[in-house]
């Protein structure tokens, strides 16, 4: 320690050397090339690869569902027979909006039952002209009064209300039964 050092070291020259650009050799020029071959390799995944599977994938569904439409086409190629036998067999429009006639007929059934003989019944749309006999006023009546409780039957009228003279008091009525659908005359 006994020396004293000298000032610090200091560089009093300049270094002129330089390394020579290399850009332009071939190698340099192929890395380059790479670069681009890679970066459009890339881009055409994207841009075309994915884009040809989509298409694809969609390709094969649509084939599928192709496949399934021609058979269900195939199930319904005898349409127009079932509808025509549907047509044939189903009620119309009309045939909707009339009363059944097993309705009516079991009304009628419970109204006279056994009180009367039932001689005809004609029904024509919703007018049911029915004709009975051997009961008396007091029974078509309550006939009358059975039949207007029932909720198809809009109203009722006696036409006739006729006796002879071997029945005595027994008479032959004919009524006009006006019918509406239940529900309809609320």
């Amino acid at each position: 320690m006994g020396k004293k050092l000298k000032s610090a070291p200091t560089k009093r020259s300049m270094n002129l050397y330089f390394k020579p650009d290399r850009t332009t050799k071939p190698a340099t020029v192929a890395l380059y090339v790479l670069f681009v071959v890679v970066v459009l390799l890339g881009l055409s995944k994207v841009l075309v690869y994915d884009l040809w599977v989509k298409v694809d994938g969609a390709r094969t569904a649509l084939a599928a569902v192709e496949s399934r439409l021609d058979g269900v086409m195939e199930e319904l190629s005898d349409y127009p027979e079932v509808k025509e036998k549907y047509q044939r067999y189903s009620a119309t429009d009309e045939e909707r909006a009339l009363i059944d006639r097993m309705e009516v007929l079991a009304l009628l059934d419970e109204a006279i039952g056994s009180t009367g003989q039932l001689s005809s019944v004609a029904v024509n749309g919703q007018v049911v002209q029915v004709q009975f006999s051997q009961v008396t006023l007091a029974q078509t009546a309550e006939i009358v009064r059975r039949l207007e409780e029932s909720p198809i039957v809009e109203r009722t009228t006696v036409n006739t209300a006729a006796t002879t003279e071997e029945n005595g008091d027994l008479v032959s009525a004919s009524i006009l039964i006006q019918l509406q659908k239940e529900g309809e005359g609320e």
